[in-house]
């Protein structure tokens, strides 16, 4: 069940620099003329790619109004479970909300009475960005978040009433002392590794976090603050067709690991690397942030 084999991802029609969230994100960088349709011809490649290591891929379109400059990263406004439920998230940003659509909606969530909308937390300022502020491990039924402006505690205790998944929170900070504003950025789970920046994380938390790694059997594989900003935390683990575990990064990420950091992920999995460059500088978000699973 986990990972799984299938993914939804959305065609950008209005992808391009995002003001608004540029305030909490500080990988999003302004783009140069015609650089933003790069990624339009980044997400065929991806979506390509990953269908030939054997991914179900899902590829819905953006609608071209209202314009969307993130549409490209769904992950964030909505979650699949192994339980067959589906949750809305409260978005920070404005124009990050009207990402949700009824009829994606409908195409993911089968069952109307496993959906839990959370999305109402927004007129209460508290926020919970899907699977970038929660990083699931879904054999253990454990979520870790960072805390952040997009992601909020008293959201995170909404979250875990509603699902019963035990909330892990912590705190990571930039080279600026700033919080990092998604917990996928940071670190990723897959059923064998922990790959996590532990030099971005307050002592307290970092025991916090190896313990709980211990307990649930995860080898930690460690990552730089270079690395962090080249995107090495931002991968997914995924189901190939022939049922074997493959984590999927951009080629950034990939360029940025040493020999033995790549040879302790091999270990466990397949490794897929793909060139996502424009999204990346442009959206502020990596391969990871454009694939939403669906169990």
């Amino acid at each position: 069940m986990w990972p799984t084999n299938k993914i939804l991802m959305i065609r950008p029609a209005s992808f391009g620099y995002n003001t608004e969230t540029a305030l909490t994100n500080s990988f999003q960088h302004v783009e140069n003329d015609g650089e933003a349709q790069n990624a339009l011809f980044e997400f065929d490649q991806m979506v390509q790619q990953l269908q030939q290591h054997g991914i179900d891929v899902m590829v819905i379109n953006d609608t071209i109004q209202p314009k969307k400059p993130d549409a490209i990263f769904p992950n964030n406004w909505f979650s699949t479970h192994k339980d067959g439920s589906c949750i809305l998230y409260p978005m920070l940003h404005q124009n990050r909300r009207i990402e949700r659509r009824a009829d994606i909606i409908q195409q993911v969530c089968k069952n109307p009475n496993k959906l839990t909308d959370l999305s109402y937390l927004e007129n209460e300022n508290l926020f919970l960005e899907g699977t970038g502020s929660l990083v699931i491990d879904h054999a253990f039924n454990l979520a870790y978040a960072a805390i952040s402006p997009r992601t909020c505690l008293a959201a995170l205790t909404v979250f875990e009433e509603k699902t019963g998944l035990k909330v892990i929170p912590f705190y990571a900070f930039d080279r600026a002392l700033q919080p990092i504003y998604h917990t996928n950025v940071v670190m990723a789970i897959t059923p064998k590794n922990a790959i996590i920046c532990l030099d971005v994380i307050p002592k307290a938390d970092q025991e916090k976090l190896l313990q709980s790694f211990a307990q649930s059997n995860k080898e930690v594989i460690e990552i730089s603050i270079q690395q962090l900003e080249n995107f090495a935390g931002n991968m997914l683990c995924l189901k190939n067709s022939q049922n074997n575990n493959v984590l999927v990064m951009s080629f950034t990420a990939f360029d940025s690991l040493n020999v033995v950091q790549l040879n302790a992920l091999k270990k466990h999995h397949q490794i897929i690397a793909i060139p996502i460059p424009s999204t990346e500088k442009i959206g502020g978000g990596s391969v990871r942030c454009m694939m939403a699973e669906l169990f």
